[in-house]
């Protein structure tokens, strides 16, 4: 499991603004995460690397927005978050004739 919530931390952030993926040409994936602060006008990225199959700590802990963030790099990347509860559940694709479909982002 990559572990990312130590380094959340570490940030102070007091804002999860967003959470996106690539897939890299290699087949990993990137994924950004983007935080905030009330009293300054900052953004800063914080990216992690994740290969095909690794699972990744959730974040919930500290923002309660990364549920559907997460839950969203899950289906359409594959990406797993542990201890997210969206996180391998159909949220927003639909499935294909009572079958899950595979994440469009996976292929």
């Amino acid at each position: 499991m990559i572990n990312v919530l130590n380094d959340v931390k570490k940030i102070k952030a007091e804002r999860l603004i967003s959470i996106a993926s690539v897939k890299n040409d290699d087949g990993n994936y990137t994924v950004y995460y983007h935080f905030s602060w009330d009293k300054k006008p900052e953004i800063r990225q914080f990216s992690i690397e994740v290969k095909k199959g690794d699972e990744v700590e959730s974040i919930m802990e500290l923002f309660e927005n990364a549920a559907l963030l997460e839950g969203e790099m899950t289906e359409l990347f594959g990406i797993k978050f542990i201890g997210n509860p969206y996180s391998g559940k159909r949220i927003f694709l639909a499935e294909e004739g009572g079958k899950k479909c595979t994440p469009p982002f996976i292929q």
